[in-house]
């Protein structure tokens, strides 16, 4: 009886250490190794696991999905074959009839043949259903009578701190699915030049900065936060640099999925501008009087023209080097830029542009119009 009573009582003082120090922690888990020698208690290991972190993943995993695609597919088996495939990005499910997130760049040819992988080895094909005008974001639909596909939480960007800690998921060298990663909230507000594998150049704005690692194929996966809330999708990576990597916020991309689950397609009002936002410096580059703003202009090297023929931003009479201020009296700002604002309102809207021109500011009244406008 005394050995037995000895025992128990060291079963439960390990409990209630372990209680105490998971309450100091927080939500933690504690993993003891130990043995008993002479009566005393030895222990061997400590092993600590976040329990927060590991509800997150498990929260967002079953709907994170790696893409593959294939110039080439059985028309019969309506498979594509195992030596024909190329494995691309990542994506995630937004409706369990199997609408999937991810970037314009992973999805570069549109008549191409896609495939789905989720973490549970399940395979579906899936078909391009539609990218948006302004941001690096496409759409894919599973092909499959299937209609309860895991969907990830969606969370909410516009209040996430500076330090908050994140989780990334993706298909991590277009070699390892659902690949995890961790980290913190480095930055916001970010903008940035990315180019795809052809050159081809992406301004991208109001981007989250990750010290959480993206690698090549991490593209259109998800970030997200210790509730297990998808905050943004992984789109850029500073190669340059360790640890730094930008995603679009979620908030961004809500429109998007309610287009998609509303027309069958992306439908946003579009202004038929190519823009930069500047800083400060910038802005007062041209301007001692400017300290924000959306300057009209194309960043590449054939000449063409920042306004497009036949656009709303055309038939209003903006010109290239037109400096955009302000949107109904919005000011256009790094933290909140132009396609940002633009995206609240419908196509058939007409809106008034506060415009720097050559030194003298003017008004000018547009009428947004549609991406699918021909």
């Amino acid at each position: 009886m005394e050995n037995s009573s000895k025992n128990v009582a060291v079963f439960l003082g390990l409990a209630f250490v372990s209680g105490l120090i998971g309450g100091f922690a927080g939500d933690r888990l504690y993993n003891t190794n130990f043995k008993i020698e002479s009566g005393k208690l030895i222990v061997d290991h400590v092993y600590i696991e976040d329990s927060q972190v590991v509800q997150a993943i498990n929260k967002v995993d079953p709907a994170v999905v790696s893409i593959v695609t294939s110039d080439n597919l059985d028309s019969k088996s309506l498979i594509i074959p195992k030596k024909d495939e190329i494995y691309g990005g990542t994506g995630f499910i937004v409706d369990a009839s199997g609408l999937v997130l991810t970037n314009k760049h992973v999805i570069l040819d549109k008549k191409a043949n896609y495939k789905v992988v989720l973490i549970d080895g399940s395979e579906y094909l899936a078909k391009f259903l539609s990218e948006d005008p302004f941001d690096d974001v496409a759409v894919l639909k599973i092909q499959s009578e299937k209609v309860n596909f895991p969907v990830v939480t969606l969370g909410d960007s516009e209040n996430l701190q500076i330090g908050q800690k994140v989780v990334a998921i993706g298909n991590a060298l277009a070699l390892y699915g659902n690949t995890v990663t961790a980290g913190i909230i480095s930055a916001k507000g970010r903008e940035v030049e990315a180019y795809n594998d052809y050159g081809a150049i992406q301004n991208m704005t109001g981007l989250i900065q990750t010290d959480a690692a993206i690698n090549l194929g991490n593209s259109g996966g998800p970030l997200v936060n210790l509730d297990g809330e998808v905050i943004a999708m992984n789109a850029a990576v500073q190669e340059s640099a360790n640890s730094i990597g930008f995603a679009i916020p979620i908030d961004d991309l809500k429109p998007i999925i309610a287009s998609v689950k509303k027309n069958g397609e992306i439908v946003r009002p579009v202004l038929g501008v190519n823009f930069v936002m500047m800083t400060k410096s910038e802005a007062q580059d041209l301007d001692k009087t400017l300290d924000h703003g959306a300057l009209l202009v194309v960043n590449d090297r054939n000449g063409r023209s920042a306004i497009q023929k036949g656009g709303a931003a055309d038939k209003a009479g903006l010109k290239d080097m037109d400096v955009v201020l302000s949107v109904n009296s919005i000011p256009v700002t790094l933290e909140n830029p132009l396609h940002k604002i633009i995206r609240n309102y419908n196509p058939g809207d007409v809106v008034t542009f506060q415009v720097w021109r050559n030194g003298k500011i003017s008004e000018f009244k547009l009428t947004l119009k549609s991406n699918k406008d021909k």
